[in-house]
């Protein structure tokens, strides 16, 4: 007995199903009489291509077609109904050199010997070789009038371009799971198999729009049972009851350890297959991203809930944020493709959900310390502000700047440098570079310092000399730093304190609740450090950070808080110090290699 897709498959245009368009273009082509002398046929597997070349080639040559099909009651659709040799089809994975492509080439010149048209159906055309496409290009361009080219494959992308052009191309789409359903209770009724509606609808969705796959699986449950229901087909192929996978999603998501691990604990103890578990999770966290996106009301015609109901995935997506959503999809995509080669999957698993769930928490932990910095300067700026309402404007003008310098030294305690101190050792990574050595001397061609700035290393304190702009934040002395010396000079002026401007910065950035506003945010607690320079304001930034708090919405997003807090200046992303001074060495080394000697150029 056959198994089943073998014996169901499609006899006629109309047992097609999920193929609609394609289907009428045909049908009213052999209507009209416009056949091509060459057709591609490109899908995913198992969705009908060589079945509709295979009618297609008994349709042209029936002598009386019946709305485009073959009527199957005439002569040659008799004789097509078994072996002939004016329909071949090959399979190009076992026939792929070029001589069996000149073999085609020589043969296509003979007459059909019963038909009108000799059809030439080519399976997984893209495994020919580059040779074998040669030999058949002239003759997929231009064949005889009695014969016909059908290609079929699974990846278009490998074929070349000179035969693509060729060919009049049909792409099939995946069948929609609700349409599998159907087909597979409809067999289950001519086979006499009794079923539940839940059953046949996780058996479609195990299909993957594919009508092969879903045949061959509920070929497989067949003779499980008297009545086929949806835990056989559970226990049978190793999936994940979908309110397990909602549990384990919610779980992941609220970053509760203990639970997803207990989850996964189950799915391997009632013996379902871990890379089935993972691509439902993968499934499930895509529906709730797309009821994120457009929300509960249009997701219904969006979203295949499975068994799950539509309520529990909106509940899931209101409570998530959708960078965190696309973040599990992100490392369960990854996950997906490891399982494949992994030996433990399970431990591979639980391995992505831990590096979910912890690396989540740890993000959090570190946006909670800085918003503990940002909260620890505004007792200052309140003692700041007591004491200039207590002292007339005059007075305030007319202060030295050591008097105005100390209303503003309670804004960072030892407590706080402790922390800035910690966050900065938890996100930045390990240096390659000692920057704590001193800087080689000078060469002799250097131009001397201005006399306004004091040069130091990296590594020691600044010492101000002259202040001269009165501008925002001119409470503080100048200060120049140099990371090189010769060609690799880099200067830095600051006058206000970077953390207590980064957290008046920070503390406008929160108060926006645009998605850009939050993507600002995040990239300032990567220890970044704002300056104000002579003619923007710098915000200095690690190279993880760099080119991210460059993107326009971000700058936008910056500018306008400068605004907000009056000021005039513009924001410029710069990298670190750190940073320029490893690529000034790494340059340093390529010119004058090692031990400050030029390479000898040779002609």
């Amino acid at each position: 007995m056959a198994t089943l897709y073998r014996k169901y498959r499609s006899q006629r245009f109309e047992d097609v199903i999920g193929q609609d368009p394609i289907i009428t273009t045909l049908t009213n082509q052999i209507k009209l009489g416009r056949i091509g002398h060459a057709y591609l046929f490109t899908g995913s597997r198992g969705i009908g291509k060589t079945s509709c070349a295979r009618i297609f080639a008994r349709a042209v040559n029936c002598l009386h077609p019946v709305n485009g099909s073959p009527c199957g009651e005439c002569e040659v659709c008799k004789k097509l109904a078994a072996d002939n040799v004016d329909i071949i089809e090959m399979d190009a994975a076992s026939n792929n050199g070029v001589d069996d492509a000149r073999d085609i080439r020589e043969k296509v010149k003979y007459l059909p010997v019963a038909c009108k048209y000799k059809v030439y159906i080519i399976d997984e055309v893209h495994m020919l070789t580059g040779g074998a496409f040669n030999a058949l290009l002239k003759t997929i361009e231009e064949p005889p009038d009695h014969v016909i080219f059908i290609l079929a494959t699974t990846e278009p992308q490998k074929l070349p371009q000179t035969i693509l052009s060729r060919c009049i191309r049909f792409d099939f789409k995946l069948v929609p799971t609700d349409i599998l359903a159907k087909h597979v209770a409809r067999v289950y009724d001519a086979e006499g198999i009794k079923y539940t509606p839940d059953a046949v609808e996780e058996i479609a969705r195990l299909g993957e729009g594919s009508v092969r796959d879903a045949l061959s699986v509920a070929d497989t449950i067949a003779s499980a049972a008297d009545l086929i229901t949806s835990d056989i087909v559970l226990k049978l192929t190793g999936a994940g009851d979908s309110g397990a996978i909602a549990a384990l999603f919610d779980a992941t998501a609220e970053r509760d350890l203990k639970a997803a691990l207990e989850c996964v604990d189950g799915f391997a103890k009632s013996g379902k297959s871990i890379n089935a578990v993972c691509r439902q999770l993968i499934d499930y966290t895509r529906n709730v991203l797309v009821c994120k996106s457009v929300g509960p009301a249009v997701a219904s015609g969006l979203i295949n809930a499975d068994r799950a109901t539509l309520d529990r995935i909106a509940a899931a997506a209101a409570k998530c944020a959708m960078p965190d959503i696309s973040n599990m999809l992100v490392e369960l995509g990854s996950a997906e493709a490891g399982l494949k080669y992994s030996i433990n999957p399970r431990v591979y698993l639980e391995t992505t959900l831990v590096k979910l769930i912890c690396v989540a928490d740890e993000n959090a932990e570190l946006l909670k310390r800085i918003s503990a910095l940002e909260n620890s300067a505004n007792p200052a700026e309140q003692k700041k502000n007591n004491q200039v309402k207590t002292t007339s404007t005059e007075n305030v003008s007319a202060a030295p700047r050591d008097d105005r310098e100390k209303t503003v030294t309670p804004a960072k305690s030892e407590a706080v440098f402790a922390s800035e101190k910690s966050v900065k050792a938890a996100a930045r990574p390990a240096k390659e570079y000692a920057f704590d050595e001193p800087p080689p001397p000078p060469p002799d061609d250097c131009p001397p310092p201005p006399d306004d700035y004091s040069f130091v290393a990296p590594s020691e304190k600044p010492i101000a000399k002259k202040s001269v702009d009165k501008s925002f934040g001119a409470g503080k002395p100048t200060q120049v730093d140099r990371a090189d010396e010769g060609e690799f000079w880099h200067l830095q002026a600051t006058r206000e304190d970077g953390l207590e401007l980064l957290g008046k910065i920070s503390r406008a950035v929160r108060r926006k609740q645009s998605p850009a506003a939050l993507r600002a945010r995040r990239l300032l607690a990567r220890d970044v450090m704002a300056k104000e320079r002579d003619e923007y304001i710098a915000f200095v930034a690690p190279e993880d950070a760099f080119l991210p708090l460059g993107e326009p919405t971000v700058m936008q997003v910056l500018n306008e808080v400068l605004d907000e807090l009056g000021i005039a200046k513009r924001a410029k992303i710069e990298r670190t110090e750190d940073d320029l001074y490893a690529d000034d060495l790494k340059r340093a080394y390529e010119l004058f290699g090692r031990d400050g000697v030029v390479p000898k150029v040779t002609a």
